[in-house]
Parts: C-alpha cells; structure tokens; sequence
C-alpha cells in the first residue's frame, strides 16, 4: 500500500488514467446488467434481436459459460433459444435439464431428458439426469432403471463418471428398502392388532360361556378362563411368529 501511495505521487496523470478506466468500466458493468436482466421492453428487443443473430452452436457454448458462472436461469434462455434453432439436437435438452437439476425443478428435468431419450435413447447423460429427477420425486423404480441404464452405456461408451452413477443407485436403493420397510413394518403392526382384536373377542366370548356354564362355582370357572386364556393367546402368537420366521429364512 505505501509503495502505491508513493506511485501515485510520482504519477499522478498515470493515476488518474487508471482511475477514469475504472469508472468507466463500472459504468459499463451497470448498463450490461441491466440490459442483462431485461428491465424495459428495448432491452428486451435487444437480446432477442442479439440471440436472433446467433447460431444454435454459438448459443448452446454461450449457455455453457453461463453454467460455469452459475447462471442457470440465464443459461436456460440460451439453450432454449438453441432448442428452437435446432429442435433435433438431444445435448441442448440434457444441458437445459442440468440447469434444472440444479434449480431442483424436477419436472422440467425429466421433461427435457425424456425428450433427448427420444433423440437418442443412447445418451448416458440423459439417463442419469433423469434417474435423479425421479429419485427426487419418489419414483424408485424407474429411478433405478434409468440410473443403472446410464452406468451400463457409461461402460459401453467408456465414459468415466467416477463413483457419480453408482453413488446415486445406492442412495436410490437405499430410499426403496427404507420405505418398503416402512410399509411392511406398517402392515406388520395393522396385523398384530387385528389379531390382538380377535383374540379379546374371543376370550370374551369364551369366558361368557364358561360364566353361565358353571354359573355359582367360581373356582371351577376361574381355571377354565385361565386355560382359555393361555389358549388364546399362545395358539395364535405362536402361529403367527412361525411363520413370519420362515418367510424371513
């Protein structure tokens, strides 16, 4: 800092050059930015007029750049303006439905891919993308078969996405057996307390018979509910245990 402030009393023409650029070029950012996000029908005109005078390859590198930038709103418009230049190119879809991917807009991303699927049902970026659109929206199954579809054509076309692919069809699995685990633990309990349910109904009724049947001695009654009871209970639990034990072998 000491050695510029010296600069600049040595050269202070060279200084006040410098400074007027600076200006300059913060004055021009202001003007792109507005112009970039389209604030009055002119600049509207403008970049329809500007992307008009583009080619679909010029749009879909100018997308590119706008991704590295983390612009993906931005980078959606020129992808879709390349999409309308040339709607049969399949890598301008999947290039649009990453930048959904990463806006989390689920549906656009498996509209986009299954569109480039239809183009070229061999494109392993189109299958990943979609397989984690629908992982994200609970539809495992077919997760998985476009995740798996993607690591097998990644194979054949010995393309290198590390561990991404096989990483995703864990998680998938994963959130499938979590929840089909959660549906059968559910039935499991619904089960047990329909049979807890008919159990009591039927101990009830038991016990009722066994009342009026040895109506005035109680201690005859007593040991007759008891072994019913014991009947009840151990009969049907130990049923039903045995042969969840051996579905599970």
């Amino acid at each position: 800092m000491r050695k510029f402030m010296i600069w600049v009393r040595v050269n202070p023409a060279s200084y006040l050059a410098l400074f007027s650029i600076h200006l300059f070029y913060r004055q021009l950012l202001r003007i792109v930015n507005k112009l970039s996000n389209s604030q009055c029908a002119t600049c509207k005109d403008l970049f329809k007029s500007f992307y008009e005078k583009m080619t679909d390859v010029e749009l879909k590198n100018k997308g590119n750049k706008l991704y590295a930038s983390r612009k993906f709103d931005e980078a959606i418009k020129c992808y879709s303006e390349a999409i309308s230049k040339k709607p049969s190119v399949a890598v301008y879809y999947t290039n649009r439905a990453l930048c959904n991917l990463k806006l989390k807009r689920w549906e656009l991303v498996c509209q986009d891919c299954r569109t480039a699927l239809e183009l070229d049902s061999s494109l392993v970026k189109a299958h990943f993308f979609l397989g984690q659109a629908l992982l994200e929206t609970e539809n495992y199954d077919e997760s998985i078969k476009h995740l798996q579809r993607a690591q097998d054509l990644a194979k054949e076309q010995k393309v290198n996405y590390g561990d991404d692919i096989a990483c995703v069809i864990r998680v998938a699995r994963k959130r499938r057996f979590n929840v089909a685990e959660e549906k059968r633990i559910t039935q499991e309990i619904e089960l047990q307390s329909y049979l807890n349910r008919l159990v009591l109904e039927d101990r009830d009724r038991s016990t009722d018979e066994v009342q009026n049947k040895y109506d005035g001695d109680e201690d005859k009654a007593q040991e007759e509910i008891m072994k019913i009871e014991e009947q009840c209970y151990f009969s049907v639990y130990h049923d039903f245990f045995n042969k969840k034990t051996n579905k599970r072998r």
